[in-house]
């Protein structure tokens, strides 16, 4: 039942990728799709979250007291044989128990986080406020403009969100919602001082 969801959503990324120019520099193919449980009867103020798994050279910096150090990943999450640099996490029951409009807006959300480099990592604005920019409300409002210009044609893929599942949000109350394991970045590491 939640690869049906799944795939269906995979589908969705892809067509709004196709369709809609501003995010036109995702590829799909690499771009897992999860589901995470949400608490049940929580007023959950997260509804999805986006992973990069940076895969450019496989390593990443950071200074530790004084000294670089250098981390590189123990392996990598391959989807159709391909690495993922991309896993969105759809938090359930909450997400499904939204209005179409704003699960649309949050899956939006969730693709725009995304490096227009799609080099594994999250997009960044400058300043404090690095992940939606000096204007949450801009953000959002961006979100919206999106999704008007998304559904300005009829998407089939679209459709499966118009719909509460029920059976899905039943499906939650079981006991192993399947994840996606992430990668473990800590198996070498080389450090400079």
């Amino acid at each position: 039942m939640l690869q049906k969801y799944m795939l269906c959503m995979q589908d969705l990324i892809q067509d709004i990728t196709q369709n809609v120019n501003e995010l036109s520099y995702i590829d799909a193919d690499n771009v897992a799709v999860g589901f995470k449980r949400s608490r049940e009867g929580a007023n959950e103020e997260v509804w999805a979250e986006v992973t990069a798994l940076d895969l450019g050279d496989g390593a990443y910096l950071q200074k530790k007291e004084g000294r670089i150090e250098k981390f590189f990943a123990s392996q990598s999450l391959l989807m159709n044989g391909e690495p993922v640099r991309y896993i969105m996490d759809f938090y359930i029951p909450v997400f499904f128990s939204l209005p179409f409009r704003e699960k649309l807006v949050t899956v939006l959300h969730e693709l725009y986080h995304i490096s227009p480099r799609f080099d594994g990592e999250l997009r960044t604005f400058k300043g404090r406020a690095y992940q939606h920019g000096p204007s949450k409300e801009k953000y959002d409002k961006y979100m919206e403009y999106l999704c008007d210009k998304y559904l300005k044609e009829e998407h089939e893929a679209v459709n499966f969100l118009k719909e509460t599942p029920a059976e899905l949000v039943a499906l939650c109350k079981g006991p192993n919602i399947p994840k996606y394991p992430k990668p473990e970045p800590l198996l070498y590491r080389v450090t400079w001082c």
